[in-house]
């Protein structure tokens, strides 16, 4: 009898951010590979990154918020960006 294979453990701010990166595209109406084109990444790597088992790199940090025309900070530190007061 083989022992059971538990998959890796996601790391929780590689979650976050894929989720918040996932969240901004889908406010822009971008598809996964409209984005991942502007990125020069793949499909799959995108995908996997909103899934949190890729880590969003500082460079893609970069190219996301310009494709996305959002701060930086509105990707890795979405906490911390001031509500517009109305």
């Amino acid at each position: 009898m083989s022992p059971s294979i538990t998959p890796r453990e996601l790391n929780p701010e590689w979650v976050r951010q894929g989720e918040t990166l996932k969240t901004f595209r889908e406010m822009r109406g971008l598809k996964v590979g409209e984005l991942a084109s502007r990125l020069d990444i793949s499909y799959a790597y995108l995908s996997n990154i909103e899934a949190g088992r890729k880590r969003l790199t500082p460079q893609l940090v970069a190219k996301a918020a310009a494709a996305l025309a959002i701060s930086q900070v509105a990707l890795v530190r979405p906490d911390q960006i001031e509500p517009i007061a109305s």
